[in-house]
């Protein structure tokens, strides 16, 4: 929580003080999104206002790629690398990159599977403390919320990479193409790793739950 909190603040704190710098370029990110698009041959996709702060996404299933109010139409070092991010997802799409897709597919299932393991394990460690003969069952329970659980595992474990790809796209493009300055270009790879980052606090954060949730399997084991 403590890393989380860390990760958070930096992110938070670096996206507000690239809102201040106006990109050398003068370029705004709709602009960005529409060549970087063009670019790669990514069409057939429309750029939509989503109100809030970091609220910016790709939609593959709507064809959008949306910009929260700091993003869409502002020429910020941070609106323009948020945005390049954004495309980065919209070019993996477009590319058909394996575990981009595997990414997609495990995210409508890993916030139940998130909670529904937890919860397996937690009933399996009550029925085993419950009951003098039911530790069986309980390690069964377990072990069924540790198989559960690991679809979320697994969505953390290839996301991280997909949004470290995603920012590596944004950061060539915005390099070769001048969207901000030279001596910008630091600085705005300093907002997409710290975007990055939190999906790696996500990704220790889930590998912290597994092994709780293996603690408790083992709590019920010794009780067969």
């Amino acid at each position: 929580m403590i890393a989380s909190f860390i990760v958070q603040g930096n992110l938070k704190r670096k996206a507000a003080q690239g809102s201040q710098i106006r990109a050398a370029s003068g370029k705004t990110a709709n602009q960005i999104v529409e060549e970087m698009l063009r670019e790669h041959g990514v069409t057939g996709l429309s750029i939509e206002h989503k109100p809030g702060q970091l609220t910016d996404c790709y939609s593959p299933r709507e064809g959008k790629i949306y910009l929260s109010d700091t993003t869409y139409n502002q020429s910020s070092i941070t609106a323009i690398a948020v945005a390049a991010h954004e495309c980065g997802h919209a070019i993996q799409d477009h590319e058909n990159m394996l575990i981009y897709e595997i990414r997609q597919k495990l995210a409508p299932i890993a916030g139940i599977c998130s909670q529904a393991g937890v919860w397996l394990a937690v009933i399996g460690l009550a029925v085993a403390q419950a009951s003098s003969g039911g530790g069986a069952l309980a390690y069964n329970i377990c072990n069924l919320g540790i198989l559960v659980y690991m679809g979320a595992f697994l969505f953390y474990l290839v996301m991280l990479p997909v949004e470290r790809d995603a920012s590596k796209r944004a950061y060539k493009d915005m390099k070769q193409a001048g969207w901000v300055g030279k001596d910008q270009e630091k600085f705005a790879y300093k907002v997409l790793r710290a975007a990055g980052d939190t999906y790696a606090i996500a990704l220790a954060s889930a590998a912290v739950t597994l092994l709780r949730l293996l603690t408790i399997r083992n709590s019920a084991n010794r009780r067969r």
